[in-house]
């Protein structure tokens, strides 16, 4: 089923190791980030799962978009949405804790004293789906191609890796060129195995509608192109019996259906054409869904709390354009986005607005300011009175403006460096953003500013987002319970210049970079909430990114044909722990 919290590839895992008494010579069944493991090494499943449940039934999924290729590892090409389930990785992450991994393919794993060097003891009986054996030149293989072909965060996320050795068939260990990067051994634990034998004669870095070969739950069954995937679950599948994996992958099939357009989506899901949605708009929660089938109780509707940390959700400025270097003109931007109407209007007030890039969370710098520390940090977002106007924030803005050089002529706002009118571009792939944009079109002509919307395909808003061509876009920020790796991804000035990197903004600043570093190195976590407060602050005061909102409730409807554990967990959904009511 899909991941609900889709971060960025893998770069949201995390890592201190604790050692275990329970192998020999420092080997232990799990790793863990500040602090100890919830589970022994004789557990015998997740406390999130039935072991008994039923496995049967074909479940199916709705997404919006289209896809034109099966290799979800590179930059190219628009993948299928659940390939991980064709695959297993080294380890695999509890969803009731903070930030631990267990063996799946890896039984035993080892950190040396100094944290330079990772060592993993892979299980014998770990096999590929068509019966070979997952062995140490596997594990190299894959890190060297995805390092090498693979999309840039893995050259990015693997980059204090000094070289991957062979002891045995099965036990290889990773060399670190330093003992500072906290998160590097528990992102290595997470790398996805892929098999060398099958790649001998199959070009990596190139899209395919190929099925690939794996060694995970599931293989894929049927692909039509832009229109639907079908994987089928393993009956032999080698990893079936595992504590990891215990009371997991119930389904017999998996669909995942694809429309073009939001609106038939929602359409499609009230006419039971797909079983499980996860509702992002407020506007369908509210209004879209008073229908007999949720009275009568063949779909439920439901909001889950969760302690997750919010996503950073923001207008994302572009700093490669001259424009917005201008901290002035991304300051008058901040203030003209009216999000209270929108709360009012258009949200059916059912949102938080974002003053963090670590809301919800200890690391946030709002997280230790009181209401008059609030008030004396101008740098957070100012609230309008939701009467569509925002008089207050516009003239303010005007007067930002107009200390800064700015001319307002004949109602266009003057470029003091080009003396010509403001223009800015939005660019977006979302018909549900229209009646978000467009408001704060209207309040920025207000300012003088040839604002437009540029309304474009997925491939080609993919493209675009790759080569960061673009003025303004949505981006969200998501972030992990114990933030590292992440920000290096998001904010490094190496990453600016990378095709595809997640330096969306454009940051080039070496102070920033100092602290990303320090985040990195940080052992101990009262340390690492002040370095995020920092660097939080940073952030904040630039103006980067004007902020948007964020919900604490997962919003689900499902078709009344699933149950699922009494135990669930803090951290997710667990929706790969759901099964078929056996009356259904």
């Amino acid at each position: 089923m899909p991941s609900l919290l889709k971060l960025q590839q893998f770069i949201l895992l995390f890592f201190i190791f604790i050692s275990s008494n329970s192998f020999a010579q420092g080997f232990s069944h799990g790793i863990s980030t500040f602090g100890n493991l919830k589970y022994s090494d004789n557990f015998t499943n997740f406390e999130y799962v039935n072991v008994n449940a039923p496995k049967y039934g074909h479940v199916k999924f709705g997404v919006e978009g289209s896809f034109n290729s099966l290799n979800d590892f590179i930059l190219k090409g628009i993948a299928a949405s659940g390939l991980s389930y064709i695959y297993d990785s080294l380890m695999v992450a509890s969803e009731d804790e903070i930030s631990s991994h267990y063996g799946l393919i890896a039984k035993e794993v080892k950190l040396s004293e100094d944290k330079k060097s990772l060592e993993f003891k892979l299980r014998k009986i770990a096999k590929f789906n068509d019966g070979k054996n997952i062995t140490a030149d596997d594990v190299i293989f894959s890190f060297n191609i995805l390092t090498t072909k693979g999309h840039p965060s893995y050259k990015m996320a693997f980059r204090d890796v000094l070289d991957v050795v062979k002891i045995n068939d099965y036990h290889v260990r990773f060399n670190f060129k330093h003992g500072n990067n906290r998160d590097l051994p528990i992102l290595i634990s997470s790398l996805t195995i892929l098999p060398k034998h099958y790649y001998e004669n199959i070009d990596f870095s190139k899209t395919s509608l190929q099925k690939p070969l794996g060694s995970g739950p599931y293989k894929i069954l049927d692909v039509v192109p832009n229109r639907s995937i079908t994987y089928q679950r393993v009956d032999d599948y080698w990893a079936k019996d595992l504590a990891v994996n215990k009371g997991r992958y119930n389904f017999d099939k998996i669909t995942f259906d694809y429309y073009r357009d939001s609106t038939v989506l929602v359409e499609a899901f009230k006419a039971q054409k797909y079983d499980f949605r996860l509702e992002n708009i407020a506007r369908n929660w509210a209004n879209s869904y008073n229908i007999e089938s949720i009275k009568n109780g063949q779909i439920i509707k439901d909001e889950i709390r969760h302690s997750l940390p919010a996503p950073m959700q923001a207008f994302i400025l572009n700093l490669r354009k001259e424009k917005f270097q201008n901290i002035a003109l991304r300051q008058a931007l901040n203030l003209v986005f009216d999000f209270e109407w929108l709360k009012k209007h258009i949200f059916y007030n059912s949102y938080n607005r974002t003053d963090s890039f670590f809301a919800n969370t200890d690391f946030s710098y709002t997280s230790i300011l009181n209401n008059s520390q609030k008030l004396r940090s101008s740098f957070l977002p100012k609230k309008s009175d939701a009467s569509g106007f925002n008089r207050k924030n516009i003239i303010k803005a005007q007067k930002i403006l107009e200390d800064a050089g700015y001319k307002l002529q004949d109602q266009k706002l003057i470029d003091p460096k080009t003396n010509q009118q403001l223009s800015i571009e939005f660019l977006n792939q979302s018909q549900s953003f229209l009646m978000v944009i467009a408001p704060y079109i209207k309040n920025l002509k207000k300012l003088g500013i040839k604002a437009s919307m540029r309304l474009v395909e997925e491939n080609q808003y993919k493209t675009r987002v790759n080569n960061f061509d673009y003025d303004i876009m949505v981006a969200v920020y998501g972030q992990a319970l114990i933030p590292g790796n992440e920000l290096y991804a998001y904010f490094h000035s190496s990453q600016k210049d990378v095709k595809g990197s997640r330096n969306l903004i454009g940051i080039n600043d070496k102070k920033i970079d100092n602290l990303l570093e320090q985040i990195s190195q940080a052992s101990n976590l009262e340390n690492l909430k002040l370095l995020c407060r920092n660097l939080d602050k940073i952030l904040l005061e630039n103006y980067y990114v004007v902020p948007q909102w964020y919900s604490n409730n997962f919003r689900i409807l499902y078709r009344d044909i699933f149950d699922f554990p009494k135990t669930k967990p803090k951290y997710g959904l667990a929706l790969d722990s759901w099964y078929y009511k056996i009356n259904k």
